[in-house]
C-alpha cells in the first residue's frame, strides 16, 4: 500500500499519540499541528492525503480552519472533532462535506475505519483485481447507500428521548435532528453532558442501557407526572406555577396556524393548519396533507387567546402520520422547535402550564357541574 500523509490539527497530544497508534499497521506519514495559524501553511506545504482537525484550537478558531482547507481542496476527506458541539459548529461540518463528525474522546477505531475507507483500497479488492484474467481490471465498487435511520441504532442500544436520559448510560451515538454524531462508545453520560447537549438542542440520545437504568427511567417519568402543576402559596394566597414537570407537560391548545413549506422544486407555499398541542420543544400539527419527514417548516400561530405570539417560528417535521384529525385535516404531524432561544423557550413554557392549568380547571369544573368529567367518572354522593 502506498504512503499517505495524514495532517492532525489538534493540540492534546494524548489524541495525537492515539490517532498515531490507532493507524500503526497502515504505512501513514503525520503531520501534527497544534496551532490553528499553523494548520494552513503545513496544509499548503505538506499537501496531505487526509486531514483530522479538532474545532477547539487555543489560538484560533477551528472552524475558520475548517473552511479555508475546503476553499483549497474540495475533494480532501476531513474528519471532524469537537469537544464542545454547537448547531453552528455541526453547520460547518457538513457544509464543508466532513467524512465523520466525532464527539471528543473520540472512537480512535472509526477513524481508522474512516480514513482506511477512503485512502486505501481494501484487501478484498485488491484480490479481486489480481485475480482477473485477461479482462478488464476489476472496477471499484459503488459507495453503499447510508444506513437508514432504523438500521444505524447499534445492537444492544435505544433510542431515547433527550429528557428521558439519566447519569450513567453508555453512549453508542448522539442524534441531533436525524443527523448522526458519533461519541466514543466508552463514554458515560454526565449530567454536564446531558445539559450540554440539551442546549444545543439534540432531541434524542442513542445510548447502551440495562434493565436497572431502564427501570428508574420510568420510575422518574411516573414521579414526574404524579408532581402537582400547582406550586406553593405567595404571601398574598396566590398560587404560582411549580416547573418541575417543565420537560413533560403538553397541554392542549387548539389554535389555527399558518405553515410556510419550501417544496423540492423551491416554491414557498402557505398552508392552513391547526395546533392540536404544545410543549416547551414541539407540538402536534394537523394539516390536509403530508408533510416529509426532516422537512423544515415555519409556523405562525398564538396562545393563551392572542396574548402569546409564535411568529416565524422554524421546526422540523419529525413525523406525519394520519390518524386522530380531522376530514379536512386529517394529517397529524409531529414537530420540532429548532430555533427557539433559551429566554423565549422559558416564557413558552410557562404559557405552556397555563394552558395546562386553564384545562384542568374546566375538566374540575365539568365535574362540578355534571358529576362527571372527561378522565372518570365522579361516584355518586352520599343521600
Amino acid at each position: 500500500m502506498d504512503e499517505k500523509t495524514i495532517l492532525v490539527i489538534d493540540a492534546d497530544e494524548q489524541v495525537q499519540q492515539q490517532i498515531q497508534e490507532a493507524l500503526a499497521d497502515r504505512p501513514c506519514r503525520f503531520i501534527f499541528v497544534s496551532e490553528a495559524s499553523e494548520a494552513i501553511v503545513q496544509f499548503m506545504t505538506e499537501m496531505p492525503n487526509a486531514v483530522i482537525l479538532s474545532l477547539e484550537m487555543p489560538d484560533g478558531d477551528g472552524v475558520e480552519t475548517l473552511q479555508n482547507i475546503r476553499e483549497f481542496d474540495e475533494n480532501i476527506p476531513i474528519i471532524v472533532m469537537t469537544g464542545a458541539p454547537t448547531k453552528e459548529k455541526l453547520i460547518a461540518a457538513k457544509r464543508a462535506k466532513a467524512v465523520d463528525i466525532l464527539l471528543k474522546p473520540p472512537d480512535f477505531s472509526r477513524i481508522c475505519g474512516k480514513l482506511c475507507n477512503h485512502l486505501w483500497l481494501s484487501e478484498e479488492l485488491l484480490k479481486n483485481t489480481e485475480g482477473a484474467e485477461g479482462g478488464a481490471p476489476a472496477q471499484p465498487a459503488a459507495p453503499p447507500e447510508p444506513e437508514p435511520f432504523v438500521e444505524a441504532v447499534p445492537k444492544g442500544a435505544e433510542v431515547l428521548n433527550i429528557n428521558d436520559t439519566i447519569a450513567g448510560m453508555r453512549v453508542a451515538r448522539t442524534l441531533v435532528l436525524n443527523d448522526v454524531v458519533y461519541a466514543d462508545k466508552g463514554m458515560v453520560l454526565t449530567e454536564v453532558v446531558i445539559k450540554r447537549l440539551t442546549r444545543m438542542g439534540v432531541p434524542e440520545i442513542c445510548v447502551y442501557i440495562d434493565a436497572a437504568l431502564k427501570k428508574r427511567v420510568e420510575q422518574r417519568k411516573k414521579a414526574a407526572a404524579a408532581a402537582p402543576v400547582m406550586g406553593a402559596q405567595t404571601g398574598s394566597g396566590e398560587k404560582v406555577f411549580s416547573k418541575v414537570k417543565r420537560n413533560a407537560v403538553r397541554a392542549d391548545a387548539n389554535e389555527p396556524a399558518v405553515v410556510r413549506r419550501t417544496l423540492k422544486d423551491g416554491n414557498v407555499v402557505e398552508v392552513e393548519g391547526f395546533i392540536v398541542d404544545i410543549s416547551g420543544g414541539g407540538c402536534a400539527l394537523l394539516t390536509a396533507d403530508p408533510l416529509d419527514k426532516s422537512e423544515e417548516i415555519i409556523l405562525n400561530f398564538t396562545l393563551d387567546e392572542g396574548k402569546f405570539l409564535m411568529k416565524d417560528v422554524r421546526g422540523v417535521v419529525r413525523h406525519s402520520i394520519r390518524r386522530f384529525g380531522s376530514e379536512e385535516l386529517p394529517q397529524r404531524s409531529g414537530i420540532y422547535f429548532n430555533s427557539l432561544t433559551e429566554k423565549f423557550r422559558e416564557n413558552l413554557i410557562t404559557v405552556v402550564f397555563k394552558l395546562e392549568r386553564d384545562n384542568k380547571k374546566k375538566e374540575d369544573d365539568l365535574r362540578a357541574r355534571f358529576g362527571y368529567g372527561p378522565k372518570k367518572r365522579r361516584p355518586p354522593s352520599a343521600t
